[in-house]
């Protein structure tokens, strides 16, 4: 099967304008923490696929940070669904009801926790504090995966930096 050339637009068709909305909001979440975490983040990219929908390419193999920004993900896009008008308190208590245990992300998250010998509670609330002092920076590159789909480490540090 040879490779399709993905577009906004045919990302959109796939998933709709709100899901795909979502998906890079929870990408951009991805990307900002393995950036401030200076992980050697390639690129992020959405994909037409609904068991992946969103790709954040880190290269190597080192773990550090690896349950921060397996988080983020999820933590960026319930922010930003509601305004970023939410207390740590409002996350410790609704964000879990949202996760699922199969879900690949939650899965690295538990993980590296464990391996690491992280409480899941203080990687969400370091989370929390990243992502609610850098309101800017994760809508601007939410909104810039949004409108092309890919982002490379430069555009990403670009976004991060000017934002």
């Amino acid at each position: 099967m040879s490779e399709q050339v993905l577009t906004r637009e045919s990302l959109v068709e796939f998933f709709g304008e709100d899901e795909f909305q979502k998906l890079c909001n929870h990408e951009a979440g991805h990307a900002l923490v393995a950036f401030l975490f200076k992980r050697p983040l390639d690129y992020v990219k959405m994909d037409r696929s609904k068991e992946r929908p969103g790709i954040t390419h880190i290269a190597g193999s080192e773990l550090e940070g690896d349950a921060h920004i397996a988080m983020a993900g999820h933590l960026a896009e319930f922010l930003i669904r509601h305004d970023f008008k939410c207390s740590l308190d409002t996350v410790m208590k609704d964000l879990p009801m949202e996760l699922y245990k199969s879900d690949a992300d939650y899965q690295r998250f538990q993980a590296a926790c464990y391996y690491f010998k992280l409480a899941e509670t203080n990687v969400v609330e370091q989370d929390y504090n990243i992502l609610m002092a850098c309101q800017k920076q994760l809508c601007e590159i939410a909104k810039a995966l949004n409108e092309r789909a890919y982002l490379s480490r430069d555009e990403i540090e670009s976004i991060v930096k000017g934002a």
